[in-house]
């Protein structure tokens, strides 16, 4: 009968012990747009010395200031970032993910809120004030994660199948 309570209050430890932990996690809402074409090509911004955890590509968008809608900060970051925001711009869905790389947001939760929009002859043509540049990078090669922060990516998997159907 002991070892079962015990049972119970290591379970219960650890159940606690995790919700302080998530409490204590550091959170980073943000709001990005994908900016995709036809041919499922992503157009992501050259980090270069905007990188935060070692990224090489990083989507176009950053952080929702605090009483800011995610609206809000995505036509504000898009306006600093290339000064252009699209004719075409959707909310597609919320996605989360913890950073594991070293650098300045390891092990911080993120919240993005994704937005969506088509690639454009005007967007092709904007100057980058942040980062190197744009460049387009196939879906697929986005999805493999190469270039990008760890775990931030696994949600375009749905992208491939919201643009190829019907």
């Amino acid at each position: 009968m002991g070892r079962g309570n015990g049972n119970v209050h290591a379970l219960h430890t650890r159940l606690v012990s995790g919700a302080t932990q998530r409490d204590k996690m550091k959170i980073r809402n943000v709001a990005i747009v994908i900016f995709y074409d036809q041919d499922l090509n992503i157009l992501v911004q050259e980090r270069g010395e905007y990188s935060k955890v070692g990224e090489k590509y990083g989507f176009f968008g950053g952080q929702i200031k605090e009483g800011e809608e995610p609206e809000e900060a995505m036509e504000r970051e898009l306006l600093e970032e290339i000064n252009f925001i699209p004719k075409d711009l959707q909310y597609w869905l919320k996605y989360s993910y913890i950073i594991p790389e070293e650098g300045l947001y390891k092990d911080w939760l993120v919240n993005c809120s994704v937005f969506l929009a088509p690639v454009t002859k005007e967007l092709e043509n904007c100057q980058v004030s942040e980062g190197k540049g744009m460049l387009k990078i196939s879906l697929e090669k986005v999805i493999e994660e190469d270039g990008f922060p760890k775990n931030s990516t696994a949600f375009l998997k749905g992208l491939r199948k919201k643009l190829c159907s019907p």
